[in-house]
């Protein structure tokens, strides 16, 4: 998976085809209960904000079938550890960010990684309100 791919995808560069064929198959069983994902990162000392407008954007195309939870996941991990990718904790909107992006990197820890949830977190980056719950899990 290539960052600038990512990148490109939220700047509205290429079409969500593009992406999922570049994050298809990037996970790979590193053991038993840990995966790994090779990202190719931006090294040039720039960074990228990262927007509320942007998760949502992955979630209509998970809902709308265009990427896979699987892929959701190789992104959110991407995004995790990725020094190019950022979002500022100190606010409101980078908050939301933060919470919804480690859900979808740890699903084995949060919430699993199903259609019904992704509206949850969808209606979580809308308005704010967070519903996933115990019931969720």
């Amino acid at each position: 998976m290539k960052e600038s791919v990512l990148r490109d995808y939220f700047e509205n560069r290429i079409s969500v085809e593009s992406l999922a064929g570049n994050v298809k198959n990037t996970q790979r069983k590193a053991t038993y209960d840990t995966t790994s994902v090779h990202v190719e990162q931006i090294k040039d000392g720039s960074t990228f904000q990262v927007r509320k407008v942007h998760l949502l954007r992955l979630c209509n195309e998970v809902l709308n079938g265009n990427l896979t939870l699987e892929d959701i996941n190789s992104i959110a991990l991407a995004l995790v550890f990725s020094e190019y990718f950022v979002w500022d904790t100190n606010t409101e909107e980078g908050q939301m960010i933060e919470t919804v992006i480690y859900d979808w990197d740890s699903p084995e820890i949060n919430f699993p990684l199903t259609l019904s949830n992704m509206k949850f977190w969808k209606q979580y980056l809308e308005t704010g309100d967070y519903k996933l719950g115990i019931e969720n899990k």
